[in-house]
């Protein structure tokens, strides 16, 4: 049976592994005893030695609360990890941190995989949650059943660094979007109009399936954008809406921003193209392309 070592037993170590104790000979190491009791009770065989739990492991998750103690962590285990093991970061940390975890590690061939995780606490312990993986194919073939029982899907992003650079697009959007419905629905209660129908609104599709399923996955994957919507009357409902706070006092810092890119696009000559238009711009500022 595999032997899993987790280091880390806050809300979301201690989840993990509890899941992974179901199915495999789980060791768990936390600097607070009292964690390591509660987790034994669980399943979860305490380790109090964190290089003696480097020794006995083949697969070492880390759950801890930024890279800055990962690095130390694998700093003193590094040279006590048998040649095979597998470490598998969980935290949200930046692509170049794995790389640097890379280049720690890489001295004892020792392989490292990020596995950024969507969901909270609740969706790892119903085994409900969803990994974004980088690294290497045949090191994740190696504990894909691991994810599995974690959680019901994972999808691998590319190589070492991927996973996290998916989580923190996925959180940027999410945090930007908390702000963009706060100002929208701050400016339509300034309207006059209830809160309960301002739901409605944002559950529309206009509001959020549309520019996702039709003007990024259909226009700009497909770099379609003749007829649609004009560049030129996107900008002019985006005034409309800078005024409309201004005529009700409503601070606008997402949409304010929002706003400044429709009249660059303009001025760059897209304002009669759909204004899914808006990717081209990107895709020259950063030499990429989305097709």
């Amino acid at each position: 049976m595999l032997k899993v070592g987790v280091v880390g037993l806050g809300n979301m170590g201690s989840e993990i592994a509890c899941r992974l104790a179901e199915k495999y000979s789980v060791f768990g190491f936390d600097l607070d005893a009292n964690r390591l009791s509660e987790i034994e009770k669980k399943g979860v065989i305490p380790r109090s030695d964190l290089i003696g739990l480097a020794e006995e492991v083949g697969c070492l998750v880390l759950s801890l609360p930024n890279s800055k103690i990962s690095t130390s962590v694998l700093a003193e285990i590094k040279d006590h990890l048998r040649s095979n093991t597998i470490v598998v970061e969980t935290s949200t940390v930046l692509p170049s941190e794995i790389n640097n975890f890379e280049r720690l590690l890489d001295e004892r061939q020792i392989d490292i995989v990020d596995a950024a995780i969507l969901g909270g606490v609740e969706n790892i312990r119903n085994g409900d949650a969803k990994f974004l993986i980088g690294g290497d194919d045949a090191t994740i073939e190696k504990i894909d059943h691991l994810f599995l029982t974690l959680g019901r899907e994972y999808t691998v992003l590319g190589p070492k660094g991927a996973g996290m650079a998916g989580k923190i697009i996925n959180n940027a959007i999410a945090h930007n979007v908390m702000v963009m419905i706060i100002e929208a629905a701050s400016l339509g209660v300034k309207s006059g109009i209830k809160s309960e129908d301002l739901l409605e609104i944002f559950n529309g599709k206009t509001a959020y399936d549309r520019p996702v399923n039709h003007r990024f996955q259909e226009r700009i994957l497909g770099e379609d954008y003749q007829g649609g919507m004009s560049m030129k009357n996107a900008a002019k409902d985006s005034r409309l809406a800078l005024e409309l706070a201004h005529n009700n006092n409503v601070p606008l810092y997402s949409i304010q921003g929002a706003h400044t890119a429709y009249e660059v696009a303009v001025g760059e000559e897209l304002g009669e193209l759909d204004y899914s238009s808006m990717a081209t711009l990107w895709e020259k500022w950063c030499d990429i392309e989305f097709k």
